[in-house]
């Protein structure tokens, strides 16, 4: 069994849909001038609620729905203390953190501990007739659950808010110039509040999907750093949806592989044919827009993962190692070695309308 191929594709892209909704709704949140640091709590809060729905109920579309309800109930803590009061928003989105672990390893422990590992039925696939049977493409995008269709348009969609509606111009506007918004008769505030419960609602989502559709089961810190993840790709995109896509892709697929790679005594060479290709890749777009130090690591990390290819060199890693490597791409990208953007102006700045 190869590891890049089609099973590994499909993989990926269920791997990525839980980055991908919290990611979206970061996009939104940041877009407005709200740093959610809080993304890993409210996944957390909906892979739990939307597990114990599920369980008691046997339907999976509540799951999801509870799990949506419990990431915007964190959501409305998080607006209320960083939007209307103003509180410091990295602050708060730690102690969402903190309150998310805290409640749901009590809740779990309340309700599940004499039980043993409770599972669910996990939502089936849902084949898409004549689609489906594509070559390559088939498998891996239309051979998936609801949810992952639900995810194709939920992307698109929120790039066409901001960037073709009015809602979207304001939310923007929010994030890079709040007065001048205000002052056109837009409430700020109340622009933050509906991308703090966008993203809190779409983190949510993520979470359920998570225990509801991934796996059947919830585990204490099941999420694993996806929130952090879904941050780290709202910069890997650079505020853009396009990017923002990709990048939870790029981690999506990272995971996946280090689930096929985990038991390969070996590293095949196709392993670092792929790893030198996606360095050059950057390395190119990094030289392009005049990033000579990064292009310089680049071009060292691509000559890295060139060489064992080259020397034939057998090399086999821990398991720990490919378990981090999602989290290494994701300082690689807050460390600006995939280029920089200009971050709105106005975000994590609480906004007083009576100082105008």
């Amino acid at each position: 069994m190869a590891p890049l191929d089609t099973a590994w594709l499909a993989m990926t892209v269920v791997l990525a849909v839980p980055i991908l909704l919290a990611a979206g709704g970061e996009l939104v949140s940041q877009r407005s001038g709200v740093m959610n640091v809080g993304l890993e709590g409210m996944m957390l809060f909906g892979a739990f609620f939307g597990f114990f729905t599920v369980e008691r109920t046997g339907s999976t579309w509540l799951g999801l729905l509870a799990g949506v309800a419990a990431g915007t109930a964190l959501a409305v803590v998080m607006a209320l203390l960083a939007v209307t009061l103003r509180a410091d928003q990295i602050v708060v989105g730690v102690g969402i953190n903190l309150l998310a672990a805290g409640v749901t390893i009590f809740l779990n422990r309340q309700l599940y501990l004499d039980a043993g590992q409770v599972t669910v039925d996990r939502m089936a696939r849902l084949p898409i007739p004549l689609l489906a049977d594509l070559p390559l493409v088939g498998p891996v995008l239309f051979d998936q659950s609801p949810v992952v269709y639900l995810c194709y348009a939920i992307v698109p969609v929120t790039a066409w808010a901001l960037y073709r509606r009015r809602w979207g111009l304001a939310v923007r506007g929010s994030g890079e110039l709040p007065e001048a918004v205000e002052t056109a008769g837009i409430n700020v505030n109340r622009v933050r509040w509906g991308a703090v419960l966008i993203a809190g609602g779409l983190a949510g989502l993520g979470g359920a999907f998570l225990s509801v559709a991934q796996v059947g089961l919830f585990i204490e810190g099941m999420t694993g750093g996806r929130g952090f993840l879904a941050l780290a790709a709202v910069v890997f995109g650079k505020w853009h949806p396009r990017g923002m896509v990709l990048a939870c892709l790029l981690f999506g697929g990272a995971d996946a592989l280090q689930l096929r790679l985990q038991n390969a005594e070996t590293i095949p060479p196709v392993v670092w044919l792929a790893a030198v290709a996606v360095a050059v890749v950057f390395l190119v777009l990094r030289l392009r827009r005049g990033g000579a130090r990064a292009g310089w690591v680049l071009g060292v990390v691509a000559a890295a993962f060139a060489a064992p290819l080259v020397l034939g060199i057998s090399l086999s890693l821990p398991a720990q190692l490919w378990l981090a490597l999602p989290y290494i791409l994701s300082l690689a990208a807050l460390a600006g070695l995939v280029g920089r953007a200009r971050v709105p102006s106005a975000l994590a700045e609480p906004f007083d309308r009576r100082a105008l």
